[in-house]
C-alpha cells in the first residue's frame, strides 16, 4: 500500500513539467465539453488554438465566479504559454499577480501559495545566476530578473505567510469544492481542510535551510528543548527570535498553529501526522543538548494514543534505536538492551503484528528486512605461498555457518569470466565448476544482528590460480542466498619495480630469482573490432640479481601485464601497469654525440628581476644564473660558456620589444636591463633567455601605496560566548598615523577540529561558515580602530568533540584620499581556554626523569 498523504495542487503537476493530456478529462466534470476540446487541440499539436480555447473557459468561469475553474484555466494558460512566449516564467508570475488583485477568498490564498511556488521554482532554475549577484540598495526592483537571492527569499516567504493568513476561513474550507484543482491522495483525512493543504505547502519551503547561507550573529537556532516537547507543551511555547529572515522560526509557528487546530479532533490522525513531521524537522535542525533522547521521548508520547496513525511514531523509535546501535553513537550504550538492534527488532515486530497495513507497519517491515538481511564477504592475500596454509577474513552478518569451495581458475575459464559481464551468468559459471576442495565452517554469531569478522584457515595449495567461494547455503544456490567469491594466486614469485626497471624475487626469502623468464603482454584498444586486444611483446630474462628492464620506444605508453615463470612456478597477475617512456635519455652516446651537445641540452637558466610590478617607462634590472649537467658524473654544475646568450623582452602580446646579447662570467651568471615601453598595452610582460627560460612580471599604471594596515596580536585567552576585542591600525609609510579613515569590517566563524581521529567512523560533523557581525567604524587620532564581537559557538556541534572556532576578522580601510588597504586576522576560540600538545618519541621507552622537560 502506497501512502500518498498530500492532495497536491494542480500547479505542482502542470506548471513545471510537461503537460499530460489525459489529465484534462480527469480533473473535473465541470466544463467537461470545453476541456475535452482543449484536450483534442493539444493532441493535434495546436497549442495556440488550445490557448485561445482556454482563455474562453477562463472568461466564462470569471463571469460565473467559479473560482476553481478560474484557477484551473489560469494554470493551463501558464503552462501552454511556455511554448508560445519568451520569458514565459516572468510573464506567468505577472499574470498570477494580476489575478490576485481581483480574486476573493479563499481563491486569493490558493493563488498566493501558487505564486510562492512559482517564485521558488524560478529561484531554483536560476540559482547559479542569483548567487553571483551583489545586493543592491536604493534601486527600484520592478523586474524580477534584476533581483538578488535575498529579494526572492523575502518575496517567497511573504507569499506563503499570506496564503495561510486567513486561518479561520481556511480551516472551515473543505477540499471537496476544490476538486477541479486538486490531485487527491489516498489518505485525504490527513489534509482535511484547505488550511492543512496550504500550511503544509508553506512548510515545504520554510523547512529548507538554503536561506541560512549568510546568517547574522543573531540568527535563530532551534535550541529550546520545548521544540521536542509533547504537542500541548510545544504549541504553547513562545520561541524568542530577533532574526526576521529565519525560515525555521516560521516553520515552528506554522506547526504550532496546525497542532492547536487539530488538538480537539475526534480522529487524531491529522494531529499525529503533523506532530511527527514537527518532531522530525526539529530532530534534523535542532541544536539542543541530548537531542536524540528528547526525540525518542517525543515519539514515545505519540505512541500512547495507540492507533494506526501512531504506528509511524513507533516505527521511528525502532529506526532511531537501530541507527544509534549501528553507529555506536557517543552517549548511548549500544550493548544495553535499551539501545540495541535486538530491541529495535522487537519494536518493529510489535508494530507489524498490530498494524500491518498502516504506514508505520509497512515501514517497520522494511526495517525488519534490513535488520535480518544476510551479508557475506571474503578478503585474503592476492598471492599466497605454495605448500603453506593461509587465512581469509570472513565478514558476515546473520550467518552462523559458511560453506566454502575452492575451484581452479584455468586460462580458458578466466577468459570466459572476463568476457561475460552478466552477474547471474558469471555466478552460474562459478558454482557449476567442480570444486578441488569443499568444507563447512561454523562462525561465532552473537545475537546482536551486527556485522562481524573472523579469520578462517585455508589449507595449503600448489602453484596455480584459484577462486574461493563462500555461501550460506550448502547448495550455493542464487535464490536469496548471500554468496561471495575471492580470486587469488598461489606462487612463490614476487617482484618490485621502479618505472620500467624490475627485480624478480623469492616471495619467502626475498632472494633474487636469477634466470626468471618474463613475458610482457600489452592491452590496447582496437578501433576496427572495437575491443581490447592483448598482444605478446618482448620476452625477458632476469640477470643474476633478478634485474631486468622493459624496452619501450621513446614517448610511447602501454598497459602491460607480466607473465613470470621460474622453474615450476608461475605468476600471471591480472593487474595492469601503466608504462610511459619519456624521451629523457641522458646516456652518453645514446642521444648525444659529444660533451658540448649533451651539456647544451641540459642547460637551464634561472632569471631574476629587481621587482614584480613596474610602471610603463621604468627600467627593469634582470640577472640570470646558468647551470647544466656534467657529461660524465651527471651532477649539476655552473654553466661556463664563451658563447653569447640572447635575452629578449616580450610584451603582453608576447611580441619582442627589445633584446640584448650577454656573456656569462666565471660564476655562470649575467645581468642587464631593459626600459619598458610607454603607450602600449599593459599586462603580463616576460624576459626570455635562450629557448625555454623565462620570468614574468606585471606592467601596470598604479599608485604606490601611502599607508598599510595590520591587526595587533590578540592579547589574553578567550572561551566561547566571551566578548572579544581586536585592535588594528593604519599607518602611513611616512611614519604618521592615518586618522579619520573609514573601516569596513566583517567577522565570520568556521569550525575546526583538533582530533580528526575521533571521526574516523562516521565522518566530521557538518558545519557551515557563519557571519558573526559586520559594520563600519573610523580610525582614531592614533590610527587605531577596535572591533568587538561575541564568540558565538556553533551549538550544532557537540562539546564533547572539543571544536575550535576560528573567527576571521577582515577589514578594509579607506583614507580620506580614497586609497584602500585590507588586512585580516584569525582569532581561535574553543570551550577550553588552553590547548596543550605534547610531543614524545614514538615506539621508545622514556625514563621518568626525562619527563621533567617536555616539548
Amino acid at each position: 500500500m502506497n501512502y500518498k498523504k498530500y492532495s497536491l495542487l494542480l500547479v505542482f503537476i502542470l506548471l513545471f513539467s510537461f503537460i499530460e493530456t489525459n489529465l484534462f478529462a480527469q480533473l473535473s466534470n465541470d466544463y467537461g465539453k470545453e476541456w475535452k476540446q482543449v484536450d483534442e487541440l493539444i493532441k493535434k499539436g495546436l497549442t495556440k488554438s488550445a490557448m485561445e480555447e482556454t482563455i474562453k473557459i477562463y472568461e466564462i468561469a470569471k463571469k460565473n465566479n467559479n473560482d476553481p475553474q478560474i484557477i484551473k484555466a489560469l494554470l493551463f494558460r501558464i503552462t501552454l504559454g511556455r511554448n508560445l512566449q519568451e520569458d514565459a516564467n516572468v510573464k506567468s508570475i505577472a499574470l498570477v499577480e494580476t489575478e490576485i488583485q481581483t480574486s476573493r477568498q479563499p481563491a486569493r490564498s490558493i493563488l498566493n501559495s501558487i505564486l510562492a511556488e512559482m517564485y521558488w521554482n524560478f529561484l531554483q532554475q536560476n540559482r547559479y545566476k542569483f548567487y553571483n549577484r551583489t545586493k543592491t540598495v536604493d534601486f527600484k526592483k520592478d523586474d524580477i530578473l534584476t533581483w538578488g537571492i535575498a529579494d526572492l527569499h523575502k518575496k517567497i516567504g511573504e507569499l506563503y505567510l499570506a496564503s495561510i493568513k486567513e486561518e479561520k476561513l481556511l480551516q472551515q474550507s473543505r477540499l471537496e469544492p476544490l476538486d477541479a484543482i486538486i490531485i487527491k491522495g489516498n489518505v485525504r483525512y490527513l489534509r482535511p481542510t484547505l488550511y492543512d493543504l496550504l500550511a503544509h505547502s508553506a512548510l515545504d519551503y520554510f523547512k529548507n535551510d538554503e536561506r541560512d547561507i549568510n546568517r547574522p550573529a543573531y540568527a535563530f537556532e532551534i535550541k529550546d528543548k520545548e521544540a521536542l516537547a509533547p504537542a500541548v507543551v510545544f504549541a504553547a511555547h513562545r520561541f524568542i527570535n530577533k532574526d526576521s529572515a529565519s525560515l525555521h522560526y516560521y516553520a515552528l509557528l506554522i506547526y504550532q498553529k496546525l497542532l492547536k487546530f487539530h488538538a480537539a479532533d475526534a480522529k487524531p490522525d491529522a494531529l499525529i501526522d503533523a506532530d511527527i513531521e514537527r518532531i522530525n524537522f526539529v530532530k534534523q535542525y535542532g541544536v539542543m543538548n541530548n537531542k536524540d533522547g528528547l526525540y525518542l521521548l517525543a515519539l514515545t508520547e505519540i505512541t500512547k494514543i495507540n492507533n494506526a496513525a501512531s504506528a509511524q511514531a513507533t516505527y521511528l523509535i525502532a529506526q532511531e534505536i537501530y541507527n544509534l546501535a549501528s553507529q555506536v553513537k557517543a552517549g548511548f550504550d549500544s550493548a544495553s538492551e535499551k539501545y540495541s538492534i535486538n530491541h529495535a527488532k522487537k519494536i518493529a515486530d510489535a508494530v507489524i503484528k498490530q498494524y500491518p497495513e498502516s504506514e508505520g507497519g509497512i515501514n517497520a517491515k522494511n526495517l525488519l528486512n534490513q535488520i535480518l538481511h544476510k551479508e557475506l564477504n571474503l578478503t585474503s592475500e592476492k598471492v599466497n605461498v605454495p605448500g603453506e596454509s593461509f587465512r581469509t577474513l570472513v565478514t558476515y552478518k546473520n550467518i552462523n555457518t559458511t560453506n566454502f569451495r575452492i575451484i581452479q581458475v584455468t586460462p580458458e575459464f578466466k577468459n570466459l569470466i572476463e568476457i561475460d559481464s552478466d552477474n547471474d551468468k558469471l555466478w552460474n559459471k562459478l558454482i557449476s565448476q567442480p570444486p578441488l576442495r569443499s568444507w563447512k565452517q561454523a562462525l561465532p554469531l552473537p545475537d546482536d544482528y551486527k556485522t562481524h569478522s573472523t579469520e578462517v584457515k585455508v589449507d595449503a595449495l600448489p602453484v596455480g590460480d584459484y577462486a574461493l567461494l563462500a555461501s550460506a547455503a550448502e547448495d550455493f544456490n542464487l535464490n536469496k542466498n548471500p554468496l561471495s567469491a575471492h580470486y587469488f594466486h598461489v606462487s612463490n614469485i614476487s617482484y618490485v619495480n621502479n618505472g620500467n626497471e624490475y627485480f624478480v624475487l623469492d616471495r619467502t626469502t626475498g632472494k633474487p630469482l636469477a634466470g626468471a623468464k618474463v613475458q610482457v603482454w600489452n592491452q590496447r584498444y582496437d578501433y576496427n573490432s572495437r575491443k581490447n586486444i592483448f598482444e605478446k611483446l618482448e620476452l625477458l630474462t632476469a640477470d643474476k640479481n633478478g634485474y631486468l628492464k622493459l624496452s619501450n620506444k621513446k614517448n610511447t605508453e602501454r598497459n602491460i601485464r607480466l607473465e613470470i615463470t621460474y622453474q615450476n612456478d608461475k605468476l600471471f597477475l591480472g593487474d595492469y601497469q601503466y608504462s610511459y617512456n619519456y624521451d629523457n635519455s641522458d646516456e652518453p652516446g645514446d642521444e648525444y654525440d659529444d660533451q658540448k651537445k649533451y651539456e647544451n641540452n641540459k642547460t637551464r637558466i634561472f632569471l631574476f628581476t629587481d621587482r614584480s610590478i613596474y610602471r610603463p617607462g621604468q627600467l627593469v634590472y634582470f640577472k640570470g644564473i646558468g647551470i647544466t649537467q656534467n657529461y660524465k658524473t651527471k651532477k649539476n654544475q655552473l654553466l661556463i660558456s664563451k658563447d653569447s646568450i640572447n635575452v629578449a623582452l616580450r610584451d603582453a602580446n608576447y611580441q619582442i620589444v627589445d633584446s640584448v646579447k650577454v656573456l656569462l662570467n666565471e660564476f655562470g651568471s649575467f645581468n642587464g636591463k631593459f626600459r619598458l615601453p610607454e603607450n602600449k598595452l599593459n599586462g603580463n610582460f616576460s624576459i626570455v633567455a635562450g629557448l625555454n627560460n623565462q620570468i614574468s612580471f606585471s606592467v601596470e599604471e598604479y599608485k604606490r601605496p601611502k599607508f598599510y594596515a595590520e591587526f595587533e596580536k590578540v592579547k589574553g585567552t578567550y572561551r566561547v560566548n566571551d566578548k572579544i576585542k581586536i585592535t588594528g591600525f593604519a599607518k602611513a609609510y611616512a611614519g604618521n598615523n592615518v586618522d579619520g579613515a573609514t573601516v569596513k569590517y566583517r567577522v565570520t566563524r568556521v569550525a575546526r577540529f583538533l582530533y580528526p581521529w575521533m571521526f574516523w567512523r562516521w565522518g566530521f560533523p557538518q558545519t557551515k561558515p557563519m557571519e558573526i557581525t559586520n559594520g563600519e567604524i573610523k580610525t582614531g587620532a592614533d590610527g587605531k580602530f577596535t572591533i568587538e564581537f561575541e564568540a558565538i559557538p556553533d551549538l550544532s556541534i557537540d562539546k564533547k568533540n572539543d571544536p575550535v572556532f576560528d573567527y576571521k576578522v577582515e577589514a578594509d580601510i579607506t583614507d580620506v584620499n580614497g586609497e584602500t588597504r585590507s588586512t585580516s586576522a584569525i582569532v581561535p576560540v574553543g570551550y577550553k581556554a588552553l590547548n596543550l600538545q605534547v610531543t614524545l618519541p614514538q615506539n621508545e621507552a622514556i625514563n621518568v626523569d626525562s619527563l621533567r622537560d617536555l616539548n
